[in-house]
């Protein structure tokens, strides 16, 4: 059974298995934004995806994503763990955004990334370009409800 559902218990079992995945791509130690999110019922919003109660993969909602920018909130850190890649769980990650932006509130939302013409699919605009200090060719993205 898939599910889909908000990080928003502190005694979660997923919240570490979460950071470690994060600490191991990103190389960030996130668990404190994690729970001070919850705690606080703001950012960083975890999203994650399971399928019998195995956690395959989850997205971050982040007030800002390092974009230097106006906007905000931003969908971050999309991640699906590598043995369950290719399997479309991904796109049910990514058609699972529209659902808990209105659960959220949330009527714009955006990202950026270097994958052009992936979100799009999903009905993402391209807004612009976004320049960060590593010379990645990114763009900024975004999704209204």
């Amino acid at each position: 059974m898939i599910e889909i559902k908000i990080l928003d218990n502190l005694n979660d079992k997923y919240i570490n298995e979460v950071n470690v995945l994060l600490i191991s791509w990103i190389k960030v130690d996130n668990l404190e934004n994690i729970k001070n999110g919850i705690k606080n019922k703001t950012y960083p919003i975890t999203i994650i995806l399971l399928k019998d109660n195995v956690l395959i993969g989850f997205y971050q909602i982040l007030e800002h994503d390092h974009d230097n920018t106006q906007y905000t909130p931003w969908i971050a850190n999309v991640y699906i763990k590598e043995e369950y890649r290719g399997l479309g769980m991904g796109r049910i990650l990514i058609e699972s955004i529209p659902q808990f932006m209105k659960k959220l509130n949330i009527k714009t939302i955006y990202l950026h990334t270097r994958h052009v013409n992936l979100y799009e699919k999903f009905g993402f605009k391209k807004l612009e370009k976004l320049k960060l200090d590593d010379n990645i060719k990114r763009f900024i993205y975004t999704l209204n409800i």
